[in-house]
């Protein structure tokens, strides 16, 4: 992992902007909405084994 962890490091900075950039899109009380669900499952906790898909066609 050490010798990809730019690679890692580029692609979870960029599923970020793309998250960041789609929620801005939403109005106020579904952007708060999906806000709080990203706490859960943050707060729930994040491993290496968890995995983010965001597709190109939002269906948001």
């Amino acid at each position: 992992m050490q010798e990809n962890s730019y690679d890692y490091n580029f692609c979870i900075n960029l599923a970020l902007d793309n998250a960041k950039k789609r929620i801005n899109l939403l109005n106020n009380s579904d952007k708060k909405c999906l806000l709080e669900e990203y706490k859960e499952w943050i707060n729930d906790g994040l491993n290496k084994h968890t995995v983010l898909l965001l597709r190109d066609d939002p269906i948001i």
